[in-house]
C-alpha cells in the first residue's frame, strides 16, 4: 500500500510521523512529503492519485505557543490543511491529525486550528483526536521529555490522558487497515481512557522534584479518551505513562 505521508519534513520534522515512519516504515511504501502543506498539491494531481492513503499528520503544534502566534497556526493548520483536503476531495482516503482540544476549542488558538479542520474535512476522511502523546524522539518543549531532563520549574493541576507515541501509530496502522469501517465516522479518540495527574506522572519520572504548583489558563483542566472505537477493531494500548522506567 502506498502512502503519502506528510509531517516528517519541513518547517518542524514531525514527531509522530517520524515514530510512524520508523515502525511502519517496512510496512508500507510510504512517501513522505517535502513541501510546505500551504503550497499543496506541487505537483499535477495525476501524480497524487497514485497513493492509496494520505496521512496527514503535518501541524504547528502546542497549545501555549499558539498563544503567542495565533495567525501562524491558522495559516499553517487550517489553510495548509484545506489544500490537502481540497485536492484530495473523492479521490484517495485521508487519515489526519485531530486532537483532544476540540472539545473546548474555544480555549487556545491550537485548539480553534484543530475544531475548524474537522468541519472542514471532507466526507472520505477520518480525524484522530490525539490525547496528550509523548516517547521517544518527541518535541523538545514537550512535557515529559523536559521532566526526564529535569528542566521543568514548575507543576500544574492538570490530568492527562497521556498517549504513547508507539500505541498512536498502532491507531494509525488500524484505521488504515479498517478505514472501510471508520469511513462515515468523522473523527474518532486515541487515548488510552486512563488520565493522570500532571504531580503523578512529574513525582514517577522525577521523584522528590519540590517543584512548585502554578495556574496556567489557556488549556484543558482534564482530558479523557474514549477509545472505544479502536478497541472494537483489536486496538489496544501496550504503554501507560506511569510504567517502570
Amino acid at each position: 500500500m502506498k502512502i503519502l505521508l506528510t509531517g516528517t519534513r519541513g518547517y518542524r520534522p514531525g514527531f509522530i510521523g517520524g515514530n510512524f515512519v520508523r515502525l511502519y516504515g517496512d510496512k508500507y511504501d510510504i512517501v513522505e512529503y517535502e513541501g510546505d502543506i500551504r503550497d499543496f498539491p506541487s505537483k499535477d494531481i495525476s501524480y497524487w492519485e497514485k497513493f492509496d492513503f494520505v496521512v496527514h499528520l503535518a501541524a504547528m503544534a502546542g497549545v501555549r505557543r499558539s498563544h503567542e502566534d495565533p495567525e501562524f497556526f491558522w495559516d499553517v493548520n487550517v489553510n495548509g490543511s484545506k489544500k490537502i483536503f481540497e485536492a484530495m476531495q473523492n479521490r484517495i482516503p485521508i487519515i489526519y491529525a485531530s486532537s483532544s482540544s476540540v472539545y473546548e476549542w474555544w480555549l487556545s488558538p491550537y485548539a480553534t486550528t484543530k475544531y475548524a479542520m474537522e468541519a472542514l474535512a471532507p466526507i472520505n476522511s477520518l480525524g484522530l483526536r490525539f490525547h496528550t502523546v509523548y516517547g521517544p524522539n518527541s518535541r523538545n518543549d514537550m512535557l515529559y521529555d523536559k521532566l526526564l531532563k529535569k528542566e521543568v520549574t514548575y507543576l500544574t493541576d492538570h490530568v492527562r490522558d497521556w498517549t504513547h507515541v508507539e500505541d498512536v501509530c498502532s491507531a494509525i496502522d488500524i484505521c488504515i487497515e479498517k478505514y472501510y469501517l471508520l469511513r462515515n465516522v468523522g473523527a474518532i479518540d486515541v487515548g488510552n481512557g486512563k488520565p493522570v495527574t500532571v504531580q503523578n506522572m512529574a513525582d514517577h519520572l522525577w521523584p522528590d522534584n519540590n517543584l512548585p504548583m502554578k495556574e496556567v489558563t489557556g488549556e484543558r483542566r482534564r482530558t479523557c479518551a474514549d477509545p472505544s472505537v479502536l478497541v472494537q477493531l483489536g486496538w489496544k494500548p501496550k504503554h501507560h505513562v506511569l510504567d517502570p522506567l
